[in-house]
C-alpha cells in the first residue's frame, strides 16, 4: 500500500491552524513591544514624600493614563545612585534634580531642563535658638555640617557673598541626623526647611533658620529633566508627560489634604500625616502657584545660577543655554484641510462649511490671542514681583546688597565719565546684640525696621539705602561731596538719639563716611567707609568719622 501524497484532512486543518495562529501572534507581539515602549520611567531624587506630590497625583488621578502613558515612579534615597546618573545611564527617562543640572549641561552632558517645580530652594542653615548665631557672618569659626556639592551650593555662595570665606568655617560632612545639632556636635546643620524643622518642633527644641533667599541667593529646585536623545526621538510623549505632570502638580496644590492622605496611604507610609501636612505648606511657599506659572523657567535666572557655579569652580565657561531649556513646539492644525477635502463633491456645501469654519477659527483665534496676552501680562507681573523679592530686604524693605552693588557700579561709571562727586555713608547700630539678648529677636527685628524707615525718610530721592547685613547699613549718595555727606551723617546720628525708637528702647549708631575718587572701585570705596566706621566704634561709638582723602587720616 502506497503512502498518501498529502496529509489527511484533519492534519491539514491542524497545520493550517498552527500557521494561522503563528501569523496572528507576530503582529500581537509587535504591538505588545510597541506598547511597552510607551512606558516612561521617572526617577525621584529622594524617598517618597510630599516633595513629589504632583507626580503621585498625576498617576493616581489618571492624568498619565489619559495622555496615553504608563509611568513607573521610582524613589531614590540612601543606597540609590543620584537621579541624574540614572537618567544619563538610560535607566530612567525622566529625573528630578536640583539646579546642579546646569553643571551637567556645561560639561557636555545631553540633559534638558523641562520644568522647574520649586522657584526657590528649601536648603537652609538650621541653628539652635540659644546659639547666638543670627546671620551668615556669625558662622565664622563655627562647626558647620554641610551636604556635598551641588546640594549645598546655595549655602556656600551665600557665605561668600556675605564676606565669609569657606576656609573660615569648620566644615563637617553631614550626618543626615539633626540630633547632632541638638546634642551640640555641630553649630549649624544643612537641612530642608520642609523637613528637619518639623522634627525639631516635635522634640520641642527652639531653632532659627538662615535662608539664602534672604541674602540674594535664589536657585531653582526639583527640576524635571530628560535626555536630549529621548526628546528628539519621542517629542510627543515628552510633551504629554510634562503636561500631565504639571496637571498633577496643580491638583496637588489645589487639594493639599487629599494629596497628603493619599501619599501617606500609598507612598510615604512611614511619615506621619502631621509631618506631610507641614511639608506641604512649606513647599507650597517655594512652588508659589498663585504667583508663578507651574514649571516656569527664566533663561536669565539660569544664566545667573550658572555664573554662581562657575564662581565656585564647580563648572567652567563659557555659559551657553542653547538646547538646555525646553521650548514647547506648537503643532499645526490640519483639521480644516481634511474637512475641505472630505466635502469636495458638494461645492456649495463645501463653501458654506469653509465659511462657518473660518468664522469659528477666527473667534477661537481672537480668544486665544486675548488669552495669551493675559498670560504674558501675568508672567510679566510675576517676573516683576520676583525681581522685587530678589532686590528688597524682607525685613526692612530697603535694597539688598545685590541691588545696591548693581546700581552703585552704574553710578560710579557715570561719575567717572562726567567727573561727578560721590560719597558713601556706612553705619552700624550700636550694641544691637544687647537689644536682641535683652528684648528678644522679634524686638530686634522691629528696631532694624524702625531705624531703616527713620533714616530713609530723611534721604533724597537720588540717595539709596541698603541693608548691608545684620545691623549694618550703607547710604549711597550721588552728586554729594565729603563735607555735605558728613553733615548729613551727623544729622542722621542726632536724629536716631533724639527720641526712643520703641517704647523704652533708645538706639544710637556709629557712622563712617568716605568720598569716591577717580579710578577707585566700589569695594575700595566701601572699604574706606568701613575703616571710618571701625574708627568710630573704637572712639566710643555714637559718632561720625570722615575720611578727608585717600591718604589722609580721619578727622576727629
Amino acid at each position: 500500500m502506497s503512502l498518501p501524497a498529502h496529509p489527511p484532512p484533519g492534519k491539514r486543518n491542524s497545520t493550517s491552524l498552527r500557521l494561522g495562529l503563528g501569523l496572528l501572534l507576530v503582529p500581537l507581539l509587535c504591538l505588545a513591544e510597541a506598547m511597552a515602549e510607551e512606558q516612561m520611567r521617572l526617577q525621584l531624587r529622594w524617598l517618597h514624600q510630599f516633595q513629589f506630590a504632583g507626580y503621585y497625583m498625576a498617576q493616581e488621578k489618571g492624568f498619565y493614563q489619559q495622555a496615553g502613558l504608563e509611568v513607573d515612579i521610582r524613589q531614590g534615597g540612601p543606597g540609590s545612585p543620584p537621579a541624574l546618573d540614572s537618567l544619563l545611564a538610560g535607566d530612567a527617562d525622566f529625573a528630578i534634580s536640583n539646579s546642579g543640572l546646569i553643571i551637567a549641561h556645561m560639561a557636555g552632558k545631553p540633559v534638558v531642563a523641562l520644568a522647574a517645580i520649586m522657584q526657590s530652594s528649601p536648603s537652609v542653615w538650621i541653628v539652635r535658638a540659644d546659639s547666638g548665631i543670627y546671620t551668615p557672618q556669625d558662622l565664622a569659626g563655627k562647626r558647620v555640617m554641610v551636604m556635598p556639592l551641588p546640594e549645598s551650593a546655595e549655602l556656600r555662595i551665600m557665605l561668600i557673598r556675605e564676606g565669609i570665606g569657606l576656609d573660615q568655617i569648620q566644615e563637617q560632612p553631614t550626618s543626615f541626623n539633626p540630633q547632632d545639632l541638638v546634642d551640640g556636635k555641630t553649630d549649624a546643620y544643612n537641612g530642608y526647611l520642609s523637613n528637619e524643622p518639623f522634627w525639631l518642633r516635635q522634640q520641642q527644641v527652639p531653632y532659627r533658620l538662615i535662608k539664602p533667599r534672604e541674602y540674594g541667593v535664589n536657585f531653582y529646585n526639583d527640576v524635571l529633566s530628560t535626555r536630549r536623545e529621548l526628546l528628539q526621538q519621542r517629542p510627543e510623549q515628552v510633551e504629554a508627560f510634562i503636561q500631565a505632570s504639571l496637571r498633577g502638580w496643580q491638583y496637588a496644590m489645589d487639594n493639599i489634604e487629599e494629596s497628603v492622605q493619599l501619599i501617606h496611604r500609598r507612598y510615604a507610609t512611614d511619615k506621619s500625616l502631621e509631618h506631610l501636612r507641614f511639608e506641604a505648606e512649606e513647599l507650597k511657599k517655594l512652588v508659589m502657584p498663585e504667583l508663578v506659572q507651574l514649571g516656569h523657567m527664566n533663561p536669565g535666572r539660569w544664566q545667573a545660577i550658572a555664573e554662581h557655579y562657575v564662581a565656585l569652580d564647580m563648572a567652567s565657561g563659557p555659559i551657553e543655554l542653547d538646547g538646555f531649556i525646553y521650548n514647547r513646539k506648537v503643532e499645526t492644525d490640519h483639521r480644516l484641510l481634511y474637512q475641505v477635502l472630505a466635502g469636495a463633491l458638494l461645492i456649495v456645501l463645501v463653501v458654506a462649511a469653509i465659511a462657518l469654519r473660518f468664522a469659528h477659527l477666527s473667534s477661537r483665534m481672537r480668544l486665544e490671542v486675548g488669552r495669551r496676552r493675559e498670560a504674558e501680562e501675568k508672567l510679566l507681573c510675576s517676573n516683576q514681583q520676583l525681581e522685587t523679592l530678589a532686590n528688597t530686604d524682607r525685613l526692612t524693605g530697603q535694597w539688598t546688597r545685590r541691588k545696591f552693588e548693581e546700581v552703585a557700579q552704574q553710578e560710579i561709571a557715570r561719575a567717572e565719565r562726567y567727573a561727578l562727586d560721590l560719597s558713601l555713608i556706612f553705619f552700624d547700630i550700636d550694641h544691637f546684640k544687647l537689644i536682641n539678648d535683652q528684648h528678644g529677636h522679634e524686638v530686634g527685628d522691629q528696631v532694624l525696621s524702625g531705624v531703616a524707615h527713620r533714616i530713609k525718610a530723611q534721604l533724597r530721592q537720588s540717595d539709596c539705602l541698603c541693608r548691608w547685613g545684620g545691623e549694618e547699613f550703607i547710604i549711597f549718595m550721588p552728586h554729594t561731596d565729603l563735607a555735605h555727606a558728613c553733615a548729613i551723617a551727623e544729622k542722621l546720628r542726632q536724629l536716631l538719639v533724639a527720641e526712643p525708637l520703641l517704647e523704652q528702647i533708645s538706639v544710637s549708631a556709629s557712622f563712617g563716611v568716605a568720598q569716591w575718587h577717580r579710578g577707585q572701585s566700589l569695594s575700595g570705596l566701601v572699604g574706606c567707609a568701613d575703616q571710618m566706621l571701625y574708627r568710630a566704634k573704637q572712639l566710643g561709638r555714637n559718632r561720625v568719622e570722615c575720611l578727608t582723602s585717600v591718604s589722609a587720616s580721619p578727622t576727629p
